[in-house]
């Protein structure tokens, strides 16, 4: 596969028979996600995490597409712990999903892939992978539990993704969305970091639209993601708290996230 999403290195098709001693880290660890500050985000997530992580947009050529803010540091994760656990009170779906992903093939049905270079994933010989490995088939061949379920949360991902697509564009069509600046500062050391090219929903456009796009937006069923973004980036002051300052230093005044 070229053009490769975010993570994915190696994609290939999940095989019964070749991949039978395939096995998956329980629990699951995200060191491969240690290095970004943005996760992809599916509208069916806007209402789970919109008070635990701020989802903003960025702009695509196909259309605007709504990440997670993880960090406040491009390249760094600040939810992400030393030794590879999610710290955050929300874990993403595109996160969870991981290593494993639908394949579109033009002509046949979509398959279930998988990135076979992903650290968190055995292949059954001794020494290799992670020290803890729940196999994915059983030893008839059948789909596992855990595979089961993961298979269920790529096919429902896959469908979210192209429901995702959808509402961008609305948004973009409507011209609802705007430049937005954030801001915070790393009570440990004091620096400051910004964060820019992102967009939001203007809530004034939104309450400018002609009755005819708004009742749109509410016959499509976009009014709900569309709140639950804006509710999203209240939690952009509390997201500084990853950045807390050791106890030791933890009596200094903490700035609070800022959005412009």
């Amino acid at each position: 596969m070229t053009g490769l999403p975010l993570f994915y290195r190696s994609v290939v098709p999940l095989d019964r028979e070749r991949h039978r001693g395939l096995a998956l880290a329980q629990p699951q660890l995200f060191d491969f996600a240690r290095a970004s500050h943005l996760v992809p985000a599916v509208i069916d997530e806007f209402g789970p995490a919109c008070r635990h992580l701020p989802i903003l947009f960025l702009p695509e050529s196909l259309g605007p597409t709504p990440v997670f803010l993880v960090g406040l540091r491009p390249g760094r994760s600040a939810l992400v712990d030393a030794h590879g656990a999610w710290s955050g009170r929300y874990l993403p779906a595109y996160l969870r999903r991981y290593p494993f992903i639908v394949g579109e093939v033009e002509g046949a049905e979509p398959l279930i892939c998988f990135d076979e270079t992903a650290p968190i994933l055995s292949l059954g010989a001794e020494g290799d992978g992670p020290p803890h490995a729940a196999p994915l088939f059983g030893e008839d061949g059948a789909d596992s539990p855990l595979l089961a379920e993961r298979v269920r949360l790529v096919v429902d991902y896959a469908a979210a993704a192209k429901r995702t697509a959808a509402f961008g564009r609305v948004l973009q069509d409507l011209a609802l969305l705007r430049p937005l600046t954030v801001e915070g500062q790393d009570p440990a050391d004091g620096a400051r970091h910004t964060l820019h090219g992102v967009l939001g929903v203007d809530e004034a456009a939104l309450a400018a639209l002609a009755a005819s796009d708004g009742d749109r937006l509410r016959r499509e069923g976009w009014l709900g993601p569309i709140h639950a973004h804006l509710v999203s980036l209240q939690a952009i002051g509390d997201f500084t708290l990853p950045f807390a300052a050791p106890p030791a230093a933890a009596h200094g005044a903490q700035a609070p996230g800022a959005l412009a």
